[in-house]
C-alpha cells in the first residue's frame, strides 16, 4: 500500500539518504589537506548529525503509522519480510550510510596521522563500505615496512 500511494516520496527519500553524506565524502576525497577538514571530518560531529536525521525518519514514520510489523520469530523469512518493507529498508540504508561515513572518517583520520592521502580508499569506502579496509590496510602495512 505504501509503495502504491507513496512511491514518489519513497524515491525522494531514498535519493536524499543516498546523497546526504556526499558533501563529506567529496570534501575528504577532493580537499584532504584543507584546514576546515580537521574540524569537519570528526566522528563526534558527523555521526550525531546523521543519527539525528535517522531519528527524524523513525519519528515521522512512527507518527504516520508506517513502521513495519514487529518481528516475532527469529528466522530468515521474518527478517526478509521486515527488510522488504520500504520504511524498514530506508532505515537500514540510512544506517549503512552512517556506518560507511564513520568508517571513512576514521580512515581519513588515520591516513592524515600517517602522512598520506587516501583518496582511492575513501572513494572505495563511499561506494563499497568495509571492503575499502583491504586496500587501506595493505597500504598501511606497505608504508610501515618501507619505513614511511
Amino acid at each position: 500500500m505504501i509503495e502504491l500511494f507513496g512511491a514518489r516520496e519513497l524515491d525522494t527519500l531514498f535519493l536524499v539518504i543516498t546523497l546526504m553524506t556526499a558533501p563529506f565524502w567529496i570534501a575528504m576525497i577532493a580537499f584532504p589537506r584543507a584546514r576546515y577538514m580537521r574540524w569537519i571530518a570528526q566522528p563526534w560531529s558527523v555521526v550525531p548529525l546523521f543519527s539525528l536525521i535517522l531519528l527524524i525518519l523513525l519519528w515521522r514514520s512512527y507518527q504516520a503509522a508506517l513502521l513495519p510489523e514487529v518481528v516475532t520469530t527469529a528466522s530468515y523469512d521474518a527478517a526478509r519480510s521486515f527488510a522488504d518493507h520500504p520504511i524498514a529498508f530506508l532505515v537500514l540504508f540510512c544506517n549503512l550510510q552512517i556506518i560507511n561515513l564513520f568508517l571513512g572518517v576514521m580512515m581519513y583520520q588515520k591516513a592524515r596521522q600517517s602522512g598520506f592521502q587516501a583518496s582511492v580508499e575513501l572513494t572505495l569506502c563511499w561506494f563499497f563500505g568495509a571492503l575499502a579496509l583491504i586496500p587501506f590496510s595493505i597500504r598501511l602495512v606497505v608504508r610501515k615496512q618501507a619505513g614511511l
